[in-house]
């Protein structure tokens, strides 16, 4: 109903909990102190942490809750590469940035500022192309979703997109192309005779220009 577990809880009003099939690629323990564990969590799109901290603490025997929660990396996107969002408006309301190595600072920043802001093209994840047939070029210029019949399965060969995904759609040796992001799970292959929306239009680029 839109609202999170957690507010059901908080009136005391029990209700029937969505089961999500999820990935838990790795998980590390990185320290324990007193009664507060820090955990590392590599996982698959849709896994909640806070049910597996009480999950975990139920198989331990004494209950748990999370206290703490960092998302440090999502797909191409680290945590590390990451600016604070009042430094980057500082940077962009400066007129000149000093840099010993360079007196002459134009270029330097202009690189200063926009080595922070992510192309869109960067969204796609590697391995993430899906080629279609040119007749469906048209649809794609008009941010159509995809649909299996479209996928061109000679030049995309078999791959599994997850819910989430973000792809590349073009036709074979255009320099335009399309990023979309997977509306659910599906295999290529299987797909091509599906009628279902497999994923919705973000942006649409163009090498050329």
């Amino acid at each position: 109903m839109g609202k999170h577990l957690y507010d059901y809880a908080r009136h005391s009003i029990k209700i029937n909990e969505i089961k999500n099939k999820v990935i838990i690629y790795d998980i590390k323990l990185l320290s324990f102190k007193n009664d507060e564990f820090c955990f590392k969590i590599c996982c698959s799109a849709g896994t909640y942490i806070r049910s597996i901290a009480n999950d975990l603490g139920i198989k331990s025997g004494c209950g748990a809750v999370l206290s703490k929660l960092s998302r440090i990396k999502i797909g191409n996107f680290n945590l590390k590469d990451a600016i604070n969002p009042e430094e980057l408006i500082n940077t962009f309301k400066s007129d000149t940035i000093k840099n010993d190595d360079d007196n002459s600072s134009g270029y330097y920043n202009s690189y200063y500022k926009f080595k922070y802001i992510i192309p869109v093209k960067f969204l796609a994840e590697r391995g993430k192309t899906i080629y279609v047939y040119k007749k469906y070029i048209k649809m794609l210029k008009l941010n159509s979703p995809l649909y299996g019949y479209m996928i061109n399965i000679n030049k995309t060969n078999e791959k599994n997109i997850n819910e989430n995904n973000i792809l590349i759609v073009k036709y074979y040796g255009s320099t335009s192309y399309y990023i979309h992001k997977s509306l659910i799970n599906f295999n290529t292959l299987f797909a091509l005779k599906s009628n279902k929306k497999l994923t919705k239009f973000i942006s649409e680029i163009n090498e050329d220009t």
